[in-house]
């Protein structure tokens, strides 16, 4: 777990904002039509990391505490402490935001804000919030009074006006009108720093039942409904707080780029095309390094820090010096090490911009070419982010082609292995393609990639070289154990030309000559 996860974690505080969507009319009116007084009706919402979070017909959402439409809760309750790491906790919003909670799910009786809080409270701190606000009667919905306020409540848009983030990922669910207002206020960017929160806190009696424990085994979804994995119980005390998902199938750690200085980065941009920026574009570069030094804060950058991204990556039209994009890549390197760097990943998600640019990966300089690749490399180091690279929803290119992040973060790293110009690059490229083989992937892809490996594993390798690529080998055999065995035989080479170079290789060829020998198919048999 990073810094970020472990520190300060006992003293995350969980709130629970509780507001009268009525506005007083259920409390002045009830025991007039019904014959017995009701406090409100509640829209509830969690306080957690510093943000609000809450569910409504557009999904989950979040923003600074105290700035929906709502204004100041009428009452706060303290839901207790909460142990658990941030990226887990993101991670799991973004499994509910595009499975139980998605905005088509929403319905103002039966699953709303309410049953969202109580969720989210047992998630983080094992207690649920008090059951008179989710038992709110149906039958007074069903009443006269009950259906002017029904009808009052579907119109009422409770969405930040300000910092909003959006945590459902498959936004063409959403009507047309509301898309269209997603896409232009889901994450709109306030410049003021995060409110405090509010001072008087009204007491609320806390029903005394049995708390839940924190669902933090359920099944996760990837955020674009693309792969579903199961989780894997973890036995230790010490491993209660991480994330019950296996998202990498093996133990080894990715291999990552971290000696990367994205906040010095930013600094040479700034000295180097500082007069071609506008004030805004400025500002841009001064957000975009508060946020790497900052343990988290990715709500604040938006669609308009992606927009200057790629204006800096393009080269601004031949405005800016070449290695401008070099350093703009350092910062995303930098900033992929961070835990919620997910949050801008998605924000991309109409555009693409980040990932049409990879998608040229063949037309940009070899130093780029590297640096690339290096980012990817970095983005493989925690389970929210390798996800995002191998999502398979497709998109179409400038030129009318489709692509996903899947097609083409397999075609960068296939690029990278088997470019001949440069040795340094085919290095980066073997450690992306040890890392992709952490994961799960998909038959096609795997057997895609272990096409290019046996192609060069026909070189002159270095000891670590062969380890990283005959293991990606092995791997990729357990996903597709008819294509890629019958490939090995077809491409080759030799595998035995690789004995001797160690002990560990040694291992690794006497392991993938019996997988060879046990399948019929490729032993004659």
């Amino acid at each position: 777990m990073s810094e970020t996860d472990t520190a300060d974690d006992s003293q995350r505080e969980v709130l629970l904002y509780i507001y009268d969507m009525s506005k007083g009319m259920a409390k002045a009116f009830s025991q007039m039509f019904l014959g017995k007084e009701l406090p409100g009706i509640w829209h509830t919402s969690v306080i957690a990391y510093d943000r609000e979070y809450f569910f409504g017909s557009f999904g989950i959402e979040s923003c600074n505490p105290g700035e929906t439409v709502l204004g100041e809760p009428d009452q706060i309750l303290s839901l207790g402490k909460c142990q658990l790491p941030y990226s887990l906790f993101l991670e799991y919003l973004f499994s509910l935001g595009d499975s139980s909670f998605a905005p088509v799910s929403y319905s103002l009786l039966d699953h709303n804000c309410n049953n969202f809080s109580n969720e989210l409270s047992i998630f983080l701190t094992g207690r649920p919030i008090p059951q008179e606000i989710i038992d709110l009667p149906q039958e007074v919905l069903n009443t006269p009074i009950g259906q002017t306020l029904k009808l009052y409540l579907s119109s009422l848009s409770i969405r930040p006006e300000g910092t909003g983030v959006s945590f459902s990922g498959n936004v063409d669910n959403i009507p047309l009108e509301s898309s269209e207002q997603n896409s232009n206020s889901v994450i709109n960017r306030r410049k003021s720093s995060t409110e405090s929160l509010p001072q008087t806190v009204s007491s609320v009696t806390t029903t005394q039942s049995t708390p839940r424990q924190p669902q933090t085994n359920c099944k996760m979804a990837d955020n674009e409904t693309d792969l579903v994995e199961e989780e894997t119980p973890k036995e230790t005390k010490t491993e209660e707080t991480k994330s019950q998902r296996r998202s990498y199938k093996y133990d080894d750690p990715p291999v990552l780029f971290k000696d990367v200085n994205g906040v010095a980065a930013i600094k040479k941009i700034t000295e180097l095309i500082t007069d071609l920026l506008s004030n805004e574009q400025q500002q841009y570069l001064k957000e975009l390094s508060e946020y790497l030094v900052s343990e988290s804060g990715a709500w604040a950058l938006g669609d308009e820090h992606l927009e200057f991204i790629a204006l800096l990556l393009s080269g601004g039209d031949g405005k800016f010096a070449p290695n401008v994009a070099l350093l703009v890549l350092e910062v995303l390197q930098s900033a992929a090490l961070k835990d919620d760097i997910v949050l801008v990943l998605h924000q991309d998600r109409k555009d693409h911009r980040l990932m049409s640019y990879i998608n040229k990966i063949e037309s940009l300089t070899l130093a780029e070419q590297e640096e690339v690749a290096k980012l990817l490399c970095n983005l493989c180091g925690q389970p929210t982010t390798f996800d995002w690279l191998l999502y398979i929803s497709e998109w179409i290119e400038s030129d009318g082609q489709s692509s996903s992040n899947s097609r083409t973060t397999t075609k960068a790293a296939v690029h990278t292995l088997l470019n001949d110009k440069l040795t340094t690059l085919q290095k980066t490229g073997v450690f992306l393609i040890y890392n992709l083989a952490l994961k799960e992937l998909f038959e096609d892809t795997a057997t895609e990639l272990a096409t290019a490996v046996l192609q060069f594993l026909h070189g002159d390798l270095p000891e670590d070289q062969a380890f990283m690529c005959l293991t990606a080998i092995i791997r990729f055999i357990a996903i597709s154990y008819n294509d890629v065995p019958a490939l090995v035989k077809m491409l080759g080479p030799d595998i035995n030309k690789f004995k001797g170079f160690s002990e560990r290789v040694d291992k690794l060829v006497d392991e993938l000559n019996i997988k060879l020998a046990a399948l019929p198919s490729l032993s004659g048999e």
